[in-house]
This record gives structure tokens, sequence and C-alpha cells, in this order.
């Protein structure tokens, strides 16, 4: 787990210098162990590189360098099944026992085919002299981020966070007004856009390629799709489910650092520690965590699971959260906002996990297999609703919406279940619908669900086919980037086995009746993990790190976030009044959260725009960013 960072200038171009120093000094959370550098003899290459060391911990530092730079790699994250494809590559010479070496033979074997033959989570950059040329990989599932930017006279700026791009020296920050929208409708920006004018995401499953004559091309090499050597018996489907979790699992217990888990009381993390628990010969390290005066307390039924293990289980408790304290610094590092307060626990989480472990699997995913969210099935009301003659519903909803827009709107995206699901999924987890805005006096044009076409291109059935919208949307630009970016603030590496992508192409083409047998949310998956987990674990309702943000309002951050959301110069850009703003604080236990989004968006304009430009975390709380401070 790593920073990466580097300038492409074609042929042509005349010299540009990036400030790689800087660039570096911006990611050292991402990489506290060392450091390295490349820039070919005519500087049209230049790539830096922070080390977080996990494997090979005293050969395995990058760039890795062939020759005179004939070809230069770098690559943040893991490929997990590096020894396998090392034992097929046995005649290079390697100079390490790293994971990333192996990409090197590959290419030279395969070309820009060896991105099929990994099994990681990974962004990749391999320069080659003699063509003069640049790749650039995300992994399958975008696990881990990868951003870059067009430069003017030509050629490319790359690195793993944002906030390096603009240390180059090379690029100025600015809002992209249409993402600003973007980020209102889905509480995220969807890739390839970013909230930043000119700067992208490569998206997951894609490669970026830069030739000398200056031509930059993005494509996909890799969309999930549903597996075709799915078992046709439904206890052999579970088993094949099992045997490829359980690999998935083998794999990414690799690492010459301590390894922990995050176990709580829910069956993604019961079942994946209890597949590694299995496979190892020593005691798996467990953690879970507890909230002060929360009132779900998942630590009894993560308990019962460490106990039938043997794992050394560690029970974490920590406070609350003063919320003030902590989000600017959060903000800092998300550098995009997202509008998942699930930011500041997950962060505390991962702090306190740091002191034990520099390794840690996690749970993420199994909703987005199974079908976990409430999303992935219409309301009973909704069914009653759109069993009504249309003729009726036609006329209920304008006259609903005479005095609730809110109630008619709500209405009116029940008939999405039956039509295209993505807009469905959109609609039934957006902050700011129609009606919302209109509340808070913003007036920017509506965009397109991002989830609708990612349900339109799925060749299967409409639940796997929502699955795939959320797969190719809210896991990476929310789950996964809240996850790389609160385990890199504190230099640990976060692993994902329900993310290796053979489950997820296997769990894409179960059938529906199977996945959900009777609408019951991860009928499935529960029916696997009936030999592994406690009976009341397999029973317990999902629960989640959430944040409560309606009571941090009340206890005080109300006034702070009026302050912060109408100073003049935020009023002055038209995302929404000061009266909107009152309006949603008016009502915190309807409007907390959206709130809280506006607030994230705010916190990144200041921070990353508006500056000044830092390279370490804000140290005041949100006081310092009110207009009263």
């Amino acid at each position: 787990m790593c920073g990466i960072a580097g300038l492409f200038l074609p042929r042509d171009a005349r010299p540009r210098q990036a400030n790689l120093g800087a660039m570096l000094s911006v990611m050292r959370h991402r990489g506290p162990d060392g450091t390295g550098s490349f820039v070919s003899a005519d500087g049209h290459y230049q790539a830096a590189f922070r080390r977080l060391a996990i494997i090979d911990l005293v050969a395995g530092g990058q760039p890795i360098i062939e020759g005179d730079g004939d070809r230069v790699l770098m690559g943040n994250g893991e490929i997990y099944n590096y020894l396998e494809l090392r034992r097929e590559e046995a005649a290079y010479p390697y100079r390490s026992m790293g994971d990333m070496e192996v990409v090197l033979p590959l290419a030279a074997r395969h070309g820009d085919g060896f991105v099929d033959r990994l099994n990681g989570m990974y962004a990749l950059a391999l320069y080659e002299k003699k063509d003069h040329r640049l790749l650039l990989v995300r992994d399958r599932l975008g696990i881990k981020p990868l951003y870059w930017t067009r430069l003017s006279g030509g050629g490319i700026l790359f690195a793993s966070e944002i906030k390096a791009l603009f240390a180059s020296g090379l690029v100025a920050p600015a809002v992209d007004e249409d993402a600003v929208s973007s980020y209102l409708s889905h509480g995220y920006v969807p890739a390839p856009q970013t909230l930043f004018t000119g700067v992208n995401k490569l998206p997951q499953g894609h490669t970026l390629k830069a030739g000398g004559e200056g031509k930059v091309t993005v494509e996909p090499y890799w969309r999930a799709r549903p597996a075709d050597d799915l078992p046709a018996r439904p206890a052999d489907v579970e088993e094949h489910l099992i045997d490829l979790l359980r690999d998935s699992v083998r794999l990414r217990l690799r690492s010459d650092v301590p390894v922990g888990a995050l176990l709580s009381g829910g069956l993604d993390s019961g079942l994946m520690c209890a597949l590694a628990a299995e496979q190892l010969d020593r005691p798996l390290n467990t953690f879970t965590v507890s909230f002060e005066g929360a009132s779900v307390d998942e630590a009894p039924l993560a308990a019962a699971v460490a106990e039938r293990y043997g794992t050394r289980h560690t029970r974490l408790t920590l406070p609350a959260g003063e919320a003030a304290h902590y989000l600017p610094r959060l903000a800092w590092y998300a550098e995009e906002p997202l509008n998942d307060a699930a930011l500041l626990p997950n962060f505390l989480i991962e702090e306190k996990l740091a002191r034990h472990v520099t390794v840690a699997l996690n749970g993420t995913g199994g909703d987005e297999l199974f079908a976990g969210y409430g999303r992935y099935f219409r309301l009973p009301v909704e069914t009653l609703y759109t069993a009504l003659p249309r003729f009726i519903r036609r006329l209920a909803e304008p006259a609903v919406g005479a005095f609730s827009p809110m109630t008619a709107w709500q209405l009116g995206r029940a008939a999405k279940f039956g039509g295209n699901r993505g807009e469905y999924l959109h609609d039934h987890s957006t902050h700011f619908p129609p009606p919302l805005r209109a509340l808070i006096g913003n007036t920017q044009a509506l965009p397109a669900a991002a989830q609708a076409g990612f349900f339109s291109d799925f060749p299967g059935g409409a639940q796997a086919g929502a699955l795939y919208a959320d797969i190719n949307t809210y896991l990476p630009e929310d789950l996964l980037t809240l996850l790389d970016r609160t385990t890199m603030a504190v230099s640990v590496e976060g692993r994902v086995p329900f993310l290796d992508y053979r489950l997820v192409e296997a769990a894409l083409a179960v059938p529906e009746k199977l996945r959900t047998p009777g609408g019951r949310r991860k009928g499935l998956e529960r029916a696997m993990a009936a030999r592994f987990l406690p009976q009341p674990v397999l029973d317990a309702p999902k629960q989640g790190f959430a944040s409560p943000v309606p009571a941090w309002l009340e206890a005080g951050l109300a006034p702070l976030a009026r302050d912060l959301l109408t100073r003049k110069e935020s009023l002055e850009r038209g995302w929404w009044t000061a009266d909107g703003i009152d309006r949603l604080l008016a009502r915190p236990d309807r409007h907390g959260f959206r709130v809280y989004t506006l607030m994230m968006l705010e916190l990144a304009v200041r921070l990353h725009v508006e500056g000044p430009f830092t390279t370490e975390p804000p140290a005041d709380g949100l006081e310092a960013f009110t207009h009263a401070a």
C-alpha cells in the first residue's frame, strides 16, 4: 500500500518540472516507510513513490527500474496472486520478493493483456522508454484510487490523491459546477468526473494509455459479468461461493507484517473471519469496536465468533466523537466530499487499529454481492400504490404535490422499480431530490442517475442488475473511497476479500430466488454462513457504523454548521440560500444528514480550492472555518 505520482510529456512537449517532493510530502500518510523517484534523461517522464512496507520489507521499494530506465514500474496496492505468477515467470531475474515486480515479465510476455492475469487491488504506472509510452491501470473493482489530468501544452499528471496533483505546481484547483450538482444527487461525484475542473478519476477496471505523440486513450479492460460456470444445484452454489471466498481470504492473508480483521457482529465480517481463522496456524487477530453511549452494541456477537475460532480478540471502545473537531481533518483526507457520515467512526476505528496491525481485513462488499440493502426490494407501500390503476396515480401525484412535493416525488419513484432499477436505486439513496433542492434554493440542472446507465448495461436479471449498478457506483465512489482514505490516513492497508473479481462474477450469476429466497436480504449468504457462525449472528439485523448526525447537531454542531454554510462567499456561489440552510437546521431529525452533506462539500472547497494549500491536515476544528471565527 503506497502512493504514486508522476508526469508524462510527449516527445515534442516543452520541458516541465513537477515538484515531486511536494507531491510525496502531501501523501506522507500513504507511505511512511520510504520514498523513491525516477526522472528520465530528457525529463519527459518523472515518477515518485511513497512506501508502506507490507511484502519484502527490505528489497520491495519502488520505482522498479529495468536497465537504464528502459521500463519503470510503480504500483500502489497489492497483487495477491503474485507467488503463482512468479512461478509462471520464473526465468525473470527478480531483484526482490515483492508482489509488484512480476508485472514486468508479464507485460513483456502478454503486452497490455497482463492486466487480465492480476488478482488484487492496485493502481499501476508502467513506463516504456523505447516507445516513450505510459500505461496506467486501476484494479477491476476500484479498490485503489488513481487520478489524472491533462496539462496545457501536452502531457498528463497522475497521482494516488488529488492533493498531490495540486502540490505539483502544474495544476491550479477549481470547482466544476456540474460536479457539485452531481454530488448533491449522488452523495459522491461519479467517475470519471471529480469535484475539481480538469481532474479525472481513472474508472475501475480501466487503463489509460499515453503515447509519445501526445494521444491519450482511456478504455475498459474488465466489466463484471455473470460467471458462466455456476453449479446448477443450490447446495453446490453455496459450496462454490464458499470456496471462492475461502481462496480470496487465503490470498489476502499474505503479508510480512501483522494482519488483523475487523470483526463486527455482522454476517460479512463473521464469515470472513471464520474462513481466515481456519486457514492460519496461529490465532487470527480480531478487533471489535464499541462506541460509548451507542444504542446498539454488537460486541457480544463478535465475541461469540471470536470464541468459536480462538482468535486473539481485542475490543476497542471509542468515544462517540467530537464531530466539530474531526470534520476538517477528514475533509482534507477525503479531498472530494462524501455524504457518508460513517467517515468519522471508520477513521476512529482505523486510528486505534493502527496501534496493533498494519494490514486489516474488512467485510466491505458483502451487501452488494448478496443484496443486503433495503433499496434492492420494493417497499410494501410502493407495492400497494403501484397496484392502483394508472389513471388514479396520474391524478393522485399532482394533487398530493400541491401540499407535499416530497410525498408526490416519493410516490412517483415507486414505478421505477419495474423499469430502470438503477433509477430506483438512485431515488432511494439521494439526499437531495428535486423537492429538497427547491427547499435549499438550489437551481442547478439535475444530472442523470449514474446507476441507471450501469443497470441498462447489465445482461442479467433485474436484481443482479441493481447489484451491478451499485458495484460500479456506490461501492467504489463511496465505500471504497471511504475505506482507502480512513485506512491510509493512519498508514493501514485495508483488504476486502468479498471483492475478489471471481467471487463478484459468481455472485452476479446467482438467480434472484436463490440469492434472496422469499425476499429475505442476504438469504443465500446466511445459508452459506450457517455452519460457520453462531445462530444469534445469523439472525441479527444489519447494523453498520452509523453516525448520529442529528444528535451532533442538537448537541452543539448546528450553530457551527450554520456559520460554515452561510458565510457571504459561500452563499455567493448560489448552491444554497441562508433561508434554505435554516429550513434544514430547523428539522435536524429529518434533515441532519443533508446538513452534513453540505458541510462536507463546503469544507472540500474551503480546504482544496480556496486554500491556502497545505501538505498537512488542518489541526483546527470546525470553529476555524466559520465566518464568525
